[in-house]
């Protein structure tokens, strides 16, 4: 198999970054760290489905480029990045691109509409994908100068929780696909990805970035496992448990960017995410040993 990620990565001092969903929350945060580093010669791409969203940030800085973009239209994406070539002429070239826009889809499985699913995973995964392969298309060409491309999974990427199915389907799309297309870069084009997954962070997320599907009356009772978990939920996020601040994803993200050090493939973020990843791999190798012989089959394992 290929490793992926094998090289220290050093952020260029002018490097571009365009970033998705700057809207609110994490977007928002990390535009917002970007945007001190303009007069260091960095450039940013901040973009929105409605750029109104982005007048935190200055209007007459030509390193700061707002632009309108849709994830889910695929003129929507052509469109913002001819306007990035156009506006940053013959210098226009990417550096680090993070893949942050969606929203979650949670409540009853059983009624989820046909609708409701497929915007969902438009969202979050075709979004996703249509985002990274432009980006590769541009960073190819430069010379072996590459860049990082962070898609933002969560530790729903890696653990699974009643009610949130096609959040889960969505995010763990994001990181099989990542894997895959990070082990179709060529070495020498420097591309690294990095999926990054979080756990408990103070945004919107359950607030304006959250659709809940139709409540289905088999699944109400107060004993049942995706009941237990909304109150679970509702009282972590009332007495900020494990809650972190987009600002540190910010930090961290630019951290994993400039220390000149080999990308990560994955990256969970918070005790939360780290001891939770950890104990579900521990957990699915004492799995593995249990089904050993079954699995060998009458070889030898």
């Amino acid at each position: 198999m290929n490793p992926v990620n094998t090289k220290p990565y050093s952020l260029p001092p002018d490097a571009t970054w365009l970033i998705t969903g700057c809207s609110s929350g994490i977007g928002k945060a990390i535009a917002s760290l970007i945007a001190t580093k303009v007069s260091s010669g960095q450039r940013l791409i901040a973009t929105a489905r409605d750029p109104s969203s982005l007048s935190y940030l200055p209007d007459d800085n030509p390193n700061i480029l707002k632009l309108r973009l849709d994830v889910t239209s695929p003129k929507s994406v052509t469109a913002a990045f001819s306007d990035a070539a156009k506006h940053f002429g013959s210098n226009f070239r990417l550096d680090v691109i993070i893949n942050n826009a969606g929203y979650s889809l949670s409540g009853d499985t059983e009624s989820a509409t046909e609708d409701e699913t497929h915007k969902e995973t438009e969202t979050l995964f075709f979004g996703t994908a249509r985002m990274t392969t432009a980006a590769i298309g541009v960073m190819r060409q430069a010379a072996g100068r590459g860049g990082i491309i962070f898609n933002i999974s969560s530790l729903a990427g890696q653990c699974a929780f009643p009610g949130h199915a096609y959040y889960h389907a969505g995010k763990w799309a994001v990181e099989g696909w990542t894997e895959s297309v990070a082990k179709e870069m060529h070495p020498d084009w420097n591309i690294n990805f990095c999926i990054v997954e979080p756990s408990g962070v103070k945004t919107e997320f359950e607030g304006h970035s959250k659709a809940h599907t139709r409540p289905h009356p088999a699944y109400q009772g107060a004993d049942m496992p995706a009941r237990r978990l909304e109150m679970f939920v509702r009282k972590g996020i009332e007495m900020g448990m494990g809650m972190m601040e987009p600002s540190d994803i910010a930090d961290a993200l630019y951290k994993i960017a400039s220390r000149g050090e080999c990308v990560p493939l994955r990256l969970p973020l918070g005790a939360t995410a780290w001891k939770m990843v950890k104990a579900k791999h521990e957990g699915a190798l004492g799995e593995l040993e249990k089904v050993k012989g079954i699995s060998g089959m009458g070889q030898e394992l």
